[in-house]
């Protein structure tokens, strides 16, 4: 099995960080659940099986809703719909919670609108949403094509936010080489989750007010901060080929790899390369956040807490020191630690 960079932090004391641990190794168990109950059922060459949330973070705990979608790259079919019918229907008999009222996941979508409406009126919140997490947080299960099939499209998506860059024109030789247009839309991503948890907190009428807090302040802000180090990172690497006649394809590669890793491990990756020193403070942190997820009595206890509650609450207000905490040292980490992460932050994370 091959070592990650959270094991090299981690070091030789296995019991560090074990809700982290605990919550890897059960969404191991849930993938492979879900590869077993979707057999061979999927279109070949052009459908998969994409979740996204807590078990594509390798971050499943009780309780943890399943936010999925069958991913079509393909001409479009009446039995899809019959694919996706059958697919909820195996999934309640698997007693896999189903996801959140907002339909953007539990359906059927298509790849066009996730490669070609970047942006304008038909860049709704929805497909916005489908492909940054497409891009932040998601992974394929292992069921016929489907993880080709993820590949095929993340690659598409991809190529159009670095071919129409004008950091990648040819006349436009520019050192560091950020993929700015997909760097906004990770940010433009980011903010529209904050816009949107307050009008959810109006259309639900403060339902699960504090336990979205939470999650926004951590799991939430994780994929944000994963985002912008993938972003940037290409900056960060040792090798210094920017005027390569290829830079376009390797980009595209460098991004699409960094896809395929859960954001707790691109996490550590830049930890560990850049301030080792601050892996505590963060997975600590973490480790803290993903142990009152899995505890069924204190989840359901942040979930019915009311704003007015809440501030009185000693488990939230725990919930609150753990997300400050954690906020303290990604700052740090983005600001304070390593000169070169902060000149670039401060160039492309502002303006």
């Amino acid at each position: 099995m091959q070592t990650t960079a959270l094991d090299n932090l981690r070091g030789s004391d296995a019991t560090r960080w074990s809700n982290i641990a605990r919550a890897q190794s059960l969404s191991c168990a849930k993938s492979a659940e879900l590869a077993q109950l979707v057999g061979d059922f999927l279109p070949t060459d052009e459908g998969s099986l994409i979740v996204f949330g807590s078990l594509a973070r390798g971050e499943y705990t009780v309780d943890s809703d399943l936010d999925w979608t069958i991913l079509i790259d393909g001409r479009a079919d009446s039995l899809h719909l019959k694919i996706v019918h059958s697919l909820r229907h195996k999934l309640k008999e698997a007693n896999f919670k189903v996801p959140g009222p907002t339909e953007v996941f539990g359906g059927l979508v298509f790849s066009h609108d996730l490669v070609h409406a970047i942006g304008g009126d038909e860049d709704t919140n929805k497909n916005m949403t489908r492909r940054l997490l497409l891009l932040l947080e998601s992974t394929a299960i292992d069921a016929n094509s489907s993880r080709e099939v993820q590949k095929r499209i993340l690659n598409a998506i991809l190529s159009r936010y670095v071919e129409e860059d004008a950091n990648f024109i040819v006349s436009n030789r520019r050192k560091d080489r950020i993929p700015r247009f997909l760097l906004n839309d990770v940010v433009r991503f980011w903010r529209t989750m904050a816009v949107d948890y307050a009008n959810k907190y109006r259309a639900r009428a403060g339902d699960k007010w504090a336990l979205r807090n939470i999650k926004l302040r951590m799991s939430r802000k994780l994929i944000f901060v994963s985002g912008l180090f993938m972003c940037i990172s290409w900056a960060l690497r040792d090798a210094s080929d920017n005027d390569d006649e290829f830079i376009v394809q390797k980009l595209v590669a460098h991004l699409r790899d960094w896809t395929q890793r859960p954001p707790l491990e691109s996490l550590a990756m830049v930890l560990e390369k850049h301030a080792p020193s601050l892996a505590p403070d963060v997975f600590d942190n973490y480790d803290s956040f993903l142990a009152m997820l899995d505890n069924r009595e204190q989840r359901e206890l942040l979930e019915k807490l009311s704003p007015d509650e809440a501030y009185e609450n000693e488990l939230f207000l725990k919930a609150r020191s753990i997300a400050n905490s954690f906020d303290e040292a990604l700052t740090k980490l983005l600001f304070d630690t390593d000169e070169q992460i902060a000149q670039l932050v401060k160039k492309y994370g502002v303006f």
